[in-house]
């Protein structure tokens, strides 16, 4: 049995697909289109990249049913996400449908790659306490989602945020990035979903038993309601939950 092209490649797994260089990519697109859910629309869309690791990053379209589109994760974002997520400093070269990169993204844009720290805490004192002091690797969600919020690309609206999701013990987080001034973002738990996709193997949505978000206090833009939305519909069981938080004076 032929096994399942994954999320990341490394150089190895990407050589014995035959892919050794930046216009190889165009051999793996038809292989990453499988990994699209697209129940609605059934077009299944996939971008690939090349980062500065020298790993490969596939990106795929993802459609959720009964929800509107805008709900939805382009292959693109997917991509982004899946690069951030994994802590990459650039991208190198992108498969993309019609058109195809070989030259390194300016250095300077986009920026969303370049780690952040929101400096922010818990506004309750019972949560603050319970963080761990390794909230990067441990199973507690609200540490997971404070962790991720803390790594949100929100420099248009301000509004960091961040979830952490649970299934079969294993946690899962991503956070908000905001792209194209305040057009195209993506949102936390789109992001935390592109994790999920790219380390669950295989594991559908439903399977989610577990959620927090956390966003600050006075935040213009809330993820509260449409991450409800979201995952009422593809997570029926999953106990969702929402902390606040606000941000911390620099050092």
């Amino acid at each position: 049995m032929t096994q399942q092209l994954k999320f990341i490649l490394t150089c190895e797994e990407a050589a014995s697909k035959g892919v050794s260089r930046p216009s190889d990519l165009v051999k793996l697109e038809e292989e990453a289109m499988i990994l699209a859910r697209a129940p609605i629309s059934g077009v299944q869309d996939a971008v690939l990249g090349l980062a500065s690791s020298d790993r490969i990053f596939l990106g795929v379209n993802v459609e959720f049913e009964g929800l509107p589109l805008h709900h939805s994760i382009s292959a693109e974002q997917f991509l982004v996400a899946n690069l951030a997520l994994n802590f990459e400093q650039e991208l190198h070269a992108c498969l993309i449908p019609s058109r195809f990169y070989l030259e390194s993204f300016e250095e300077d844009v986009p920026l969303l790659l370049v780690p952040q720290n929101n400096r922010l805490a818990h506004s309750d004192p019972f949560s603050a306490a319970e963080i761990c002091s390794n909230p990067e690797h441990c199973s507690h969600l609200k540490c997971r989602a404070l962790t991720a919020a803390n790594k949100s690309y929100a420099q248009y609206s301000k509004c960091p945020s961040g979830v952490a999701l649970i299934c079969e013990g294993e946690v899962y987080r991503g956070w908000c990035i905001e792209s194209a001034a305040y057009n195209l973002s993506l949102g936390p738990v789109q992001a935390a979903l592109v994790d999920f996709m790219a380390r669950g193997e295989g594991k559908g949505f439903e399977m989610i038993t577990g959620a927090v978000l956390v966003e600050m206090n006075d935040a213009k833009v809330s993820q509260e309601a449409t991450a409800r939305i979201l995952l009422k519909t593809i997570a029926p069981g999953c106990n969702f939950s929402v902390f606040r938080c606000h941000k911390t004076a620099e050092n």
